[in-house]
């Protein structure tokens, strides 16, 4: 009998998990360097302004998906400030397991 392997956020990922979230924070990360978004990012008010409510890009884990903008709340405020685009896209990507784990 195998056990499933499962993680702090519920079953572990797959692996097309994996290299989807993967490829949504180097896409964050190329996104934040090219609209010269100046940091740190100091609060969630602050990266809510950089992805507002309606902003297109969202995240696909598990089936579900869920916008950048609906991720922000899930982020712990001690993720602040973000001082560069990688963490804002390691935050990020974290909240979306987050919130479809929910």
């Amino acid at each position: 009998m195998t056990e499933k392997s499962t993680t702090m956020l519920g079953e572990e990922p797959s692996p097309q998990d994996i290299e989807a979230l993967d490829k949504l924070k180097v896409d964050i990360v190329e996104q934040l360097r090219a609209a010269d978004v100046k940091f740190p990012i100091k609060t969630k008010a602050d990266l809510a302004n950089i992805y507002p409510k309606g902003t297109r890009k969202s995240c696909m884990y598990k089936g579900q998906e869920v916008s950048l903008h609906d991720m922000i709340n899930n982020i712990d405020d001690r993720a602040f400030p973000l001082e560069n685009a990688g963490d804002t896209a390691i935050a990020l990507v974290s909240s979306c397991q987050m919130n479809v784990v929910k």
